[in-house]
């Protein structure tokens, strides 16, 4: 039961990204069209600008996050005799891939700030979460232009 809600709320957090990614992305595919660039050319512009330049809400669970972002703030504490605690990302929980990973980085980061101000671990989690933008959107390209064009699952991004 359990795994099936946390199933149904990474669905809702992907759709509000996607919603999101494509607000963005629309206004500006415009203003590419509207200076005259070829469509295909002006579609990789418009993903590649917005990825880069968007500045989207952190779209993951609560209770994910806490996992992932103690784990991070455990690996950087030393142990008593002065060794530095090291994991790898599939040790902590985190995903494989490269954007996902820096996507926690960049949450424990800001929430490593936080802390610094006196705030505990989960207040400060669920304030970069609902307050704090990312610094970009991140999905690749290829990703993107599927939300962008469902048919594009079944070919490579030109």
């Amino acid at each position: 039961m359990n795994d099936m809600k946390s199933t149904i709320e990474h669905r809702e957090m992907c759709q509000q990204r996607d919603k999101e990614f494509l607000a963005l992305y629309h206004p500006t595919l415009d203003a590419l069209l509207r200076q005259g660039m070829e469509e295909s050319k002006a579609r990789r512009a418009a993903v590649e600008f917005t990825i880069a330049n968007g500045h989207p809400h952190y779209h993951v669970n609560h209770e994910r996050a806490y996992r992932c972002v103690c784990h991070l703030l455990n690996a950087t504490e030393k142990k008593g005799n002065g060794a530095r605690t090291y994991r790898d990302p599939e040790e902590m929980g985190l995903a494989k891939r490269r954007l996902r990973r820096q996507m926690w980085y960049e949450i424990t980061q800001r929430v490593s700030l936080l802390l610094a101000q006196g705030m505990s671990v989960e207040t400060a989690i669920d304030h970069v979460l609902e307050h704090c933008r990312a610094s970009r959107f991140f999905i690749s390209p290829a990703t993107a232009m599927t939300k962008i064009c469902p048919m594009a699952r079944t070919r490579a991004l030109r």
